[in-house]
């Protein structure tokens, strides 16, 4: 065990939480989150807020034997809350939060962002419907997106 592992194994569960916030504190499977990476912000988020752009769909509490933990091929963004040493306490796992009704930029389906519908923004995007666990595009009677890799086709229409 490297001494920065022992270090933090030594510390109780409240001495980690004071010295290495996380940002994803309490977000539970299926629950929803945003981020930034223009301002750098992240964190739980209504799931039908337009900041909720991932869905958690897996969560690690990190021990040194399990540092070298990945995500699942599903995932389409990861979050390692670290301690300033690089040592990773826990792994969050997430995936696109596309439900029915919300609404999308999808110019880069690479990095979708997620728009308020009311707000009728160009390039927005309304799914109209969701196959998890699928990836063909004949499922849609309107345009489809189909994400290969995590399985998954939304239906869009311009919103």
């Amino acid at each position: 065990m490297s001494f920065a592992a022992a270090a933090v194994v030594a510390l109780t569960g409240s001495a980690v939480a004071s010295a290495y916030p996380n940002q994803y504190e309490g977000l539970e499977i299926g629950g929803c989150a945003s981020w930034d990476k223009a301002n750098n912000t992240a964190g739980p988020a209504d799931c039908d807020s337009a900041a909720a752009k991932y869905r958690l769909i897996e969560h690690y509490q990190l021990t040194p034997e399990t540092q070298e933990r990945e995500c699942g091929p599903k995932a389409t963004f990861k979050y390692q809350h670290r301690t300033d040493d690089g040592y990773r306490l826990a792994l969050y796992c997430f995936t696109y939060n596309m439900t029915v009704d919300s609404c999308w930029d999808l110019t880069d389906v690479n990095d979708p962002h997620r728009l308020d519908c009311a707000a009728h923004q160009p390039n927005s995007e309304r799914i109209t419907g969701v196959f998890d666990g699928v990836a063909d595009g004949t499922r849609c009677s309107t345009t489809a997106i189909v994400y290969r890799r995590i399985e998954l086709t939304v239906c869009v229409v311009p919103n």
